[in-house]
């Protein structure tokens, strides 16, 4: 199918709002599990929490009003492999320093660190096509529960149903833990959190930021497509492979080959696009409020961007997908995959956190910290 530029325009506003929305609250889903575990800072982690109320609701909405369908929902194959690619990817992303989205807008910041993680992932993702047909696929296949993937809202249910009680018992959990002056104090907070221009101010209350990160996500789904990171980033990875080595060689390959088979020729497309703004947004972002440098990383750090990288591009093609598509685009169509993958990158994360490293300074301080 070929695209206008209309849907390339809705694109790139789209991963622009993204970008500059995640550099404004340093958004960073393996930061807000790491530093839950291991200074019990839940700021971050309140942040996630907001992003899937408001996909769920956002998702339950577009369903209700008929503007999407259950249909259009995104599902993958589910079983074992979703909760291996889970473990794995927040393995590498813990190592790495940065989830999928993180990486992204750390990369719109100036860290070379998180252009050599992005680069070592797509390199990742291109090794997992490669290996695809058939070893990886034969391996992956006996995993497979539901190969068309299950969601709830296909329960004979209206579509609000689930949405609102998940949303009103995390509402219940949280009046019971700060009671509702508490609550209502918090969303003051989160509204009110301003000193001089927004434009300029360095950090945004993460609450709001991911409500509004969900808002936008709402909208791109009721107007274009799903969230996805690193399935765009594979096909840009695909491109390269193209320009170098001829289209044949993607045609040819089982794996990038399907992944194309919207498109009318190998090249990029709306979501690639999407991807590539997201770092335009969290550059404007950063250069607005004073806070681009580029930071070049210390030597002893490149072993873990190299690695966290590979496993993070492998691993986000087992699950599959990243922390964005499995908390807005997955939980937020209540797809039991997503479930699985982000129940396996918590453990992923703990396994490093807990028992690999021990939370070493240079691994585990916030992504403020990577500034050398």
């Amino acid at each position: 199918m070929a695209y206008t530029w209309d849907v390339f325009l809705m694109a790139a506003i789209f991963g622009f709002l993204y970008g500059f929305l995640l550099q404004k609250a340093d958004f960073c889903f393996v930061a807000s599990i790491r530093d839950w575990i291991s200074v019990k800072d839940t700021r971050i982690l309140h942040g996630v929490l907001v992003l899937i109320a408001t996909a769920l609701l956002g998702w339950g909405l577009m369903l209700t009003l008929g503007i999407k369908s259950v249909s259009d929902i995104w599902t993958v194959p589910l079983g074992g492999a979703n909760l291996l690619g889970g473990i794995l990817f927040g393995i590498g992303m813990t190592i790495a320093g940065g989830c999928g989205s993180g990486t992204l807008y750390r990369c719109g910041m100036g860290y070379v660190q998180f252009w050599v993680v992005l680069f070592f992932a797509i390199v990742g993702n291109l090794l997992f096509a490669l290996l695809y047909d058939p070893w990886a696929r034969d391996t992956l296949k006996p995993l497979t529960i539901a190969e068309s993937g299950y969601t709830l809202f296909s329960w004979p249910l209206p579509y609000y149903v689930l949405p609102a009680a998940i949303v009103i018992l995390m509402l219940a959990i949280v009046i019971y833990r700060f009671g509702i002056s508490g609550l209502l104090s918090g969303i003051k907070s989160a509204l009110t959190d301003w000193e001089g221009s927004p434009l300029k101010q360095s950090h945004w209350d993460i609450r709001l930021v991911a409500f509004l990160i969900g808002v936008v996500a709402t909208i791109q789904f009721a107007l274009m497509s799903n969230v996805s990171i690193t399935g765009p980033e594979t096909r840009i990875g695909a491109v390269a492979l193209a320009q170098l080595l001829g289209d044949d060689f993607v045609f040819n390959n089982t794996y990038l080959n399907a992944l194309f088979a919207d498109f009318p020729r190998i090249g990029l497309g709306p979501e690639e696009t999407l991807v590539i703004f997201l770092v335009i947004g969290s550059f404007a972002a950063s250069l607005l409020s004073g806070s681009f440098k580029l930071r070049i990383p210390r030597a002893s750090r490149m072993p873990f961007a190299i690695g966290g990288g590979l496993l993070m591009g492998i691993s986000s093609r087992i699950a599959p997908g990243c922390n964005i598509a499995n908390v807005i685009t997955g939980i937020g169509g209540l797809s039991l995959s997503s479930v699985f993958v982000l129940i396996g990158m918590i453990i992923g994360i703990v396994i490093v956190v807990a028992f690999v490293f021990k939370m070493p300074l240079m691994l585990f301080q916030r992504s403020d910290t990577f500034q050398d």
